[in-house]
Parts: structure tokens; C-alpha cells; sequence
């Protein structure tokens, strides 16, 4: 009986303790949390308020997991010191999280889980919380004026939000919802093969990761609760405590550093041009030049050779000269994208290039045979685009297949019964064409209209340490990380953006160096100075590209608690001093500074360059120095109203010079026009003459390609296009190097069009290039100068060899079918 009595009143004593360590809370100084038996989070408890922050009514498992699609949340929980146990019994699966109590916030850490292989996903949350008139998307803080409320990864696995397959500027660790906001992040089991859509492309294989973020243990979060007033500083105490990337301008975190916001001038210097490009920037004040195409190939990241003949030491070369002045060197590059010409596409084609839709042969072809038949139409999907004509066709230049080393290019994809592709350009890019067996396997090569292929994510780590690598011996110190969402090629989401990013940290020799990229993203944030976007080549007016994106992301960057950038603007021939007085003044006014393109001929070509030069300095050197009051900055936040600066004795003075309006917008039409000549090619209801197609080499954004991309209907049955190209008679240079590219048809003019010169081909293998008075000058054959059109739709595109640093003369081409 005694023993029956000792025994009762030991299992009360152990199941009291279970209740007891269930109920108590989780907490630090500043806010408490508790879980009800379930684990659902029932109470965020900030201390000094004594208010609950959560969304009234809501209640939410801490963490669920995903199995086969289906989420489970938490059973049952017990606590044994900092560690908590949760039991899934609908799926009979365990976790077991380490819970530390800091100073400025809650970590929790998964330690165990098992049976691991049949978890998918671990979920936090979302928690709803009230405080939401601040939201900083990318690093996961919902505040207001008095209490802030954040939830963050604390390592590349641990992923703020929920998944994002598309891109966005900024990250969704933190959204607007209604009655408050949402605070959410995830890990997912990477060590297994998946087939997933991304944002560009249908059945992509996303293949495991080889090493430890392939597992779920390991994740770790952080959840912070404190004073608004201290949020940077404990944001940052956390970053440090938790020994994650802590990125200095000197020695100030670059998150608080006013050198995040510098300007720089984007300029393609060179061993030639150096001396002048630092006048340039000198001039204005501007202690950073930064190259926008500095590479002749990306994915090993080869340099231009006349440019640099000593290729990275060249760029070191410059970097040692530039720092004697003061400024640093930067270099762009466009993420994760590979060109085409590069080593790891040709003219053998690397084995961990991101491919989408594996299927095989269903018989053999020859080396020159134009037409593929696959066998598995169930994957048509990655080959087929139904709405590619609704779309700028940029975005689908390549499509291709590799089959073994070859890649082919094909025109498009039907099905019926079996997936054909048609028009097939063999060999493509530097590959051989040769005989392949049936049964071989077919796979899609995932593709992007600047003319690139994508790594997976192996093959993406070495590109990375192939960039930091070049920057190491360079001695470079800025980077944009442009086009960081070809990071989402690899079927991981923005995970893969993210592991660029730190695998090339990771293999810097200096880490601090001051890096931006197009988008925001959740471990990116702690290497990322700011955002920075804008192309000023969208619209006429200097003033009006992006406008409106401009003054919205500055609340984006404030509230992510990121130093501001007004984005890139173009300086050339035609602006003028007043637009250097706008844009320095808007800038002035959100603490931003600003990205100029800008020519190292630019003293030669613009009547007001000094004026302009010395107005940039005269403005970046009061916003670095601080010297505007909160009042003028409210003022020069208005795009629409701009002032002059005078200053006396430190002291910022602003002079009122005018308010304007926009200009009112029309819409880009289709030219209606003809203007060719019927003494060239004449004109008839049965055999019409297209419209003028107009070309402009220029170079906008880097890395896009200069090449216009046209529409051209054929009303008549298959057959071949004639075709005029004219270089007017009013331009100031000749043009050569026409690219002229027809379905996977392309070929090179092998010409040099003089002003008012012309080349013409009726169809056949023959181009003749006439002068303006209509003299034959030259008749050559080449393959392939002819082309075949196919009814209906098809894609040209068009380009010549142009200048980086100026745009060339307007070509007009004119195109001609028979009904």
C-alpha cells in the first residue's frame, strides 16, 4: 500500500511538472511569450506595457510541418530546461528546439527532428501581431512609433516569409494585414530532387544541396520584442551576438553608415581611360567609379581584353591608381546569368546547367536534321510557351534543348500525341552538331531574354567564388548584385539569390565592401548598403524614369532600416545644370544619393559639364556633411518643386528656382509608316511592304541586350523574306556589324553602311549593298543571307555593332512578303 501511495504521488509530482514547464513562459526582459498544452501561441507579452501584441483572437501553432502537402501543427509540447519537445502525432514525427533567453531576444534552434526524411517544411507562425505602421518586408520588423516587434533567420537555411518563386523588391518576412501585421519564416529539406516552376520557366529540376543547409536541424530564429527608439541598435547587438555577416564602412556598420548613401558615377573605365574618369569624378565630389560592363563573358567572368590586356591585374592596375585620389573601383555584374560565349556554355556546355522538362528522343536524328520529335508530351510545358505573343518576346530569346554537348536552339513547339520541336538550329552557340540516338535524354534549358543560361545551385557556388575571386585581385569595393533574382534558376527560391550572395562574401578577403543588388532579400540584408533601381532610359525626360518607383522605395528602404539610393540616372549630352540641381536636391531630401551613368568624354560633349560636375559636388558634400535641417529636407522631398543650394560657413541655404509638371504620357504605337523607297522595293496589294521597323543601338541597363525584338505577320504561306536595311542619309556615323535574326535563323552582315547607304536581299542567297544614289557598291553570298518566314507570327531581331558609352544612328529596316 505504501509503495502503491509513493508511486501515485511520484507520477503527480512528474505530470504537475510537465503542466508547471508547459505553462511557464518563454521570456526576456523585454516581452514574455506563452504556448497553451497544444503549443499554440496564446500571449506576446510586451513587459513594460504590460500589453498583449498579438492580433486579438488569434491564436497560432508555434511551428507546423509539412508532409506530402499536408501541414501538421504541434500536438503536444513538454519543457526540459532551454529545450522544448513537440510531438505531431497525426504524423507521428518529434522536434526538439533550443530555446535561449538573451538580452534583446528569443533564439529558437531545431536540434532534432525525426523521422527527418518525411518533413518537408517547418513553418513559424505567421504570427499576427498589432503593430504594424511600419513594416520592413526584407529583414522581418513590424513597429510603430513605440514598440517594434521581429522575427529573423539567423542563418542562410533559416528563410524570412514564406516561400517566393517570383520576384519582388522587397522581401514578405514581414506584411500588412488586416487589423495589424504578419511575421512568418520557414526552413525547408533540401537534400532531396524536386521539379518545381519558377519565374521564368516551367518544370525546372532543382537538384539537393551537398552539404548542411540540405537538413531542417540547424534552423535557427531569432524573435525580438523592444522600444522602438532601440531598434537599430538592438537589430544590430543581435547580428553580432549571433555572428551573422556584420558588413563596415570604416568602422560603422553599414546600416547606419552615411557612406551607404554615396553616390558614384558608373563609368566603363579602362587602362586607358582611368586618368580621365578620375578627373571626371573628382570634379564631382565623387569618391566612387564603378564599371557597368566591365566583363566580355559572365560565369567565369572573363575581361575585355583591349580593355584590360592584363586581365584582373589590369583592373588592379586602375584600382591602385584611383585609390592614390581617393576613390575606389566597382564593378557590376548581373548575379547568377550566364552568357552564352562563356567557357560554361561553349563550346562544351557544363553539366550543371539548369535544365526544365527532361524527356528523350522518340528517334534518331542526323546532324542536320531540323526537327526534334521527344517522346514524353506530358512535359511540354517546359518547352512550350502558348503566350509568348503576349508578352515582350525578350524574355524567351533562347529556346533551347541540350542534348549530351550540343545545344539547339528551336523556333517553337507543337504537340499532337508527341511533342515536335520545329526549326531547329543545331549546333547552337559554339556546340558541334552531331547524330543522336532515340532514347537519349532531352532536357530544356532554362533561359532569360538577356541572352543567358542559368548554373544550378553547385555549379552557382563556383560562379560565385569565380566573382570574389576577380575582386580579391582587383582590389574592387562595390558591387550590384543586378538581376538577384536569377538566383530563383535554381528551383530553391530566394534561397539561392541568398547563397550567391554569401558564398561570395565568403570568399572575399576584405568582406566590407559596400554591395546593393535590384531586390531586398531576407539574408541579404545583412551584406546589402541599400536598393538601388531606376532606368533613366525609359523616358525622354530626365526627370520622369521611374519617378514614381523612386520616392515609393525610399519608405521601403526606411522602414527595412536601409540606407537610401534614388537609383541610376544617365548624364549626357543634353542635361543641363537644373536637372543636377532636381535630382541632387530630391536626393538631399531623403538622404539618398544617386547612381549617374556618365561618359568619360563627358567635358567634351556637354557645353555644361563643368556646371554641372561642380553642382553634384557642391550638393553631396552638404548631404554628407549633414547639412540640411529636417525643413528643408520635407521641402526638397516634393518632385515637382526644386531649389538651388548656397552655402555659407557650413550652412545650407535653398533657392527657389521653380515647380513643374509632368509631361503628359502617351503610348509607344506600332510606327505606321513606310518610307521605303518604291525605286527599292516596290509596293503592291499582293506582295506589301512592311512598316518601317526603327533600331537604335544603345546601351541602357548592363547586361540587357541592345537588340530590338520585332513582330512580323506574314499574311502568306511559308516562304522566303525580303528584306531592305537603311542607314538614313542624315546620320553622323556609318554603322556595321548588322545582326540580323530571323526564328533561329541569324546571320552577320558582312557590310559597312555609309549615311544614305543601303542593303537589299529579294529572297535569295545574294545581300547587295547600294549608295544613296542607288549605285551597287558590293554584291556578296553568304549562308545564311536568305530567310524563311512562316505564316503568321514571326520574331525578328535586330541589332549592329554599337559604342558602350554613346547610342549609334537610328537604322530603319522594311520587310516584304507574298500574300
Amino acid at each position: 500500500m505504501i509503495r502503491l501511495f509513493v508511486r501515485i504521488v511520484f507520477l503527480y509530482s512528474i505530470t504537475a511538472c510537465t503542466i508547471s514547464n508547459n505553462q511557464s513562459p518563454l521570456e526576456n526582459d523585454y516581452f514574455k511569450i506563452s504556448l497553451d498544452n497544444q503549443g499554440q501561441l496564446t500571449e506576446l507579452l510586451e513587459k513594460e506595457s504590460g500589453k498583449n501584441l498579438l492580433v486579438p483572437g488569434y491564436r497560432v501553432s508555434l511551428v507546423t510541418i509539412e508532409s506530402g502537402g499536408i501541414d501538421y501543427p504541434i500536438s503536444s509540447w513538454k519543457r526540459n530546461g532551454d529545450f522544448l519537445t513537440f510531438r505531431f502525432d497525426e504524423v507521428g514525427a518529434e522536434m526538439e528546439m533550443k530555446v535561449k533567453s538573451k538580452d534583446t531576444h528569443l533564439s529558437f534552434e531545431i536540434t532534432r527532428l525525426t523521422p527527418a526524411k518525411q518533413i518537408d517544411k517547418v513553418t513559424w507562425g505567421p504570427f499576427h501581431v498589432t503593430p504594424a505602421d511600419k513594416i520592413g518586408q526584407s529583414i522581418g520588423i513590424a513597429y510603430d512609433d513605440i514598440v517594434a516587434v521581429g522575427f529573423m533567420g539567423l542563418n542562410l537555411k533559416s528563410r524570412g516569409g514564406y516561400e517566393q518563386i517570383s520576384r519582388g523588391r522587397f522581401g514578405n518576412a514581414a506584411q500588412n494585414i488586416e487589423g495589424g501585421a504578419s511575421l512568418t519564416g520557414f526552413v525547408r529539406n533540401r537534400s532531396v530532387f524536386r521539379t518545381v516552376d519558377n519565374w521564368e520557366q516551367k518544370l525546372v529540376q532543382a537538384v539537393p544541396l551537398q552539404d548542411s543547409d540540405a537538413e531542417i536541424t540547424g534552423a535557427k530564429f531569432a524573435l525580438y520584442c523592444v522600444p522602438a527608439a532601440k531598434l537599430k541598435a538592438v537589430i544590430e547587438q543581435i547580428v553580432l551576438e549571433e555572428k551573422l555577416p556584420h558588413i563596415k564602412n570604416g568602422d560603422t556598420w553599414n546600416k547606419i553608415s552615411n557612406y551607404s548613401t554615396s553616390s558614384k558615377f558608373i563609368m566603363p573605365f579602362n587602362v586607358k581611360t582611368i586618368d580621365a574618369c578620375i578627373d571626371i569624378a573628382k570634379r564631382g565630389g565623387i569618391t566612387c567609379i564603378y564599371h557597368g560592363s566591365i566583363f566580355e563573358t559572365w560565369g567565369t567572368f572573363n575581361l575585355r581584353e583591349q580593355d584590360f590586356p592584363n586581365g584582373y591585374e589590369s583592373v588592379r592596375e586602375c584600382s591602385d591608381i584611383a585609390e592614390k585620389h581617393g576613390i575606389s573601383l566597382g564593378a557590376h555584374t548581373l548575379t547568377n546569368f550566364i552568357t552564352t560565349n562563356d567557357p560554361l556554355v561553349s563550346p562544351i556546355p557544363h553539366p550543371e546547367l539548369v535544365t526544365a522538362g527532361i524527356t528523350e528522343l522518340e528517334k534518331d536524328i542526323s546532324a542536320s536534321d531540323t526537327e526534334l520529335v521527344l517522346h514524353d508530351e506530358a512535359v511540354r510545358a517546359a518547352y512550350h510557351e502558348p503566350n509568348l505573343h503576349k508578352v515582350n518576346p525578350r524574355w524567351r530569346e533562347h529556346t533551347a534543348v541540350r542534348i549530351g554537348d550540343e545545344i539547339i536552339e528551336y523556333a517553337y513547339a507543337t504537340a499532337d500525341g508527341k511533342l515536335l520541336l520545329k526549326e531547329c538550329k543545331r549546333g547552337a552557340f559554339g556546340t558541334r552538331a552531331t547524330a543522336h540516338k532515340k532514347g537519349e535524354q532531352v532536357a530544356r534549358l532554362m533561359s532569360h531574354g538577356y541572352k543567358v543560361f542559368f548554373p544550378n545551385i553547385s555549379l552557382q557556388d563556383e560562379m560565385a567564388k569565380n566573382l570574389a575571386n576577380f575582386f580579391n585581385v582587383a582590389n574592387l569595393k562595390r558591387i550590384s548584385f543586378d538581376g538577384i533574382e536569377g538566383g530563383l534558376a535554381a528551383g530553391h527560391g530566394r534561397y539561392g539569390s541568398d547563397r550567391f550572395v554569401k558564398v561570395f562574401y565568403d570568399h572575399l578577403k576584405n568582406p566590407n565592401i559596400v554591395a546593393n543588388s535590384s531586390d531586398v532579400t531576407h539574408f541579404g540584408w545583412h551584406y546589402f548598403s541599400n536598393e538601388s533601381w531606376g532606368e533613366p532610359w525609359t523616358s525622354k525626360n530626365f526627370r520622369e524614369a521611374h519617378l514614381g518607383h523612386r520616392i515609393r522605395v525610399q519608405k521601403g528602404l526606411k522602414e527595412d532600416l536601409l540606407p537610401s539610393k534614388m537609383g541610376q540616372f544617365s548624364i549626357n549630352e543634353k542635361t543641363t545644370k537644373k536637372d543636377m540641381e532636381w535630382v541632387m536636391g530630391l536626393g538631399a531630401g531623403f538622404d539618398a544619393g544617386v547612381d549617374f551613368y556618365i561618359s568619360p568624354n563627358f567635358l567634351e560633349i556637354n557645353k555644361e559639364a563643368n556646371e554641372i560636375l561642380a553642382e553634384i559636388k557642391k550638393w553631396e558634400d552638404a548631404r554628407m556633411e549633414g547639412s540640411f535641417t529636417e525643413e528643408q529636407k520635407e521641402k526638397l522631398r516634393d518632385p515637382y518643386t526644386f531649389y538651388g543650394l548656397e552655402v555659407n560657413d557650413g550652412v545650407a541655404q535653398l533657392v527657389f528656382i521653380e515647380s513643374w509638371a509632368p509631361e503628359e504620357g502617351s503610348t509607344s504605337e506600332e510606327n505606321e509608316v513606310s518610307t521605303l523607297p518604291a525605286a527599292i522595293l516596290v509596293n503592291s496589294p499582293e506582295a506589301p511592304v512592311s512598316v518601317d521597323y526603327k533600331h537604335v543601338n544603345r546601351t541602357t541597363e548592363p547586361g540587357l541586350p541592345t537588340s530590338s525584338t520585332w513582330e512580323y505577320f506574314c499574311v502568306g504561306e511559308k516562304q522566303k523574306l525580303s528584306y531592305v536595311i537603311r542607314l538614313p542619309k542624315t546620320s553622323k556615323e556609318p554603322v556595321n556589324g548588322i545582326y540580323l535574326k530571323v526564328g533561329t535563323q541569324k546571320a552577320i552582315m558582312p557590310f559597312t553602311l555609309e549615311p544614305g547607304d543601303y542593303l537589299l536581299n529579294e529572297g535569295t542567297q545574294a545581300v547587295k549593298h547600294f549608295s544613296e544614289n542607288h549605285s551597287l557598291k558590293k554584291e556578296l553570298i553568304f549562308e545564311p543571307a536568305s530567310f524563311t518566314v512562316n505564316e503568321g507570327r514571326n520574331l525578328i531581331e535586330f541589332d549592329y555593332k554599337g559604342s558602350e558609352t554613346a547610342a549609334g544612328p537610328e537604322v530603319i529596316v522594311n520587310f516584304k512578303t507574298r500574300k
